[in-house]
């Protein structure tokens, strides 16, 4: 009698434990996967390149545009091209002169220990951002190099 309480609990445990690894496979496969999709579709989102301004080169094609046209357009872009700039210009100008009293306030809040420490975090946050932007700018070259090799 005892031999066979054993086997029925041996059994037992094999049910249990096959059904944990079918319920983990199968929880796996539908929901786990489905995350990973989700996050890979949101991160191939974000990596597509944005939706630019019709070129004059586009635009002359698409349009079917005359020399004379082309020229106007041209004289258009440079023109707006320049306004462009200066209102950058400015927005830099104003969002520097911000920072610079955020600091200063921030500073005004901390102790002279906590402002040398706040300096160096700063100082490390001015070297990583920095080192993004190379990257970017190598990639940013490398695309470009690439793709006049296709061409």
């Amino acid at each position: 009698m005892k031999n066979h309480y054993k086997l029925w609990t041996i059994l037992s445990l094999i049910v249990v434990f096959a059904a944990g690894a079918i319920s983990g496979i199968l929880i796996e496969k539908h929901i786990l996967i489905e995350k990973q999709d989700s996050r890979t579709e949101r991160s191939n989102f974000q990596k597509k390149p944005p939706t630019r301004y019709p070129t004059l080169d586009l635009m002359a094609e698409e349009l079917e545009l005359t020399t004379e046209q082309r020229e106007q357009l041209r004289g258009i872009f440079k023109n707006n091209e320049e306004r462009f700039k200066t209102l950058r210009k400015e927005q830099f100008d104003c969002l520097k002169t911000i920072r610079s009293q955020l600091n200063q306030e921030i500073k005004n809040v901390l102790t002279e220990e906590q402002q040398v420490k706040y300096e160096a975090m700063i100082e490390k946050y001015h070297s990583q951002r920095n080192k993004e932007r190379e990257t970017l700018k190598k990639q940013s070259d490398r695309k470009t190099r690439d793709k006049g090799e296709q061409k």
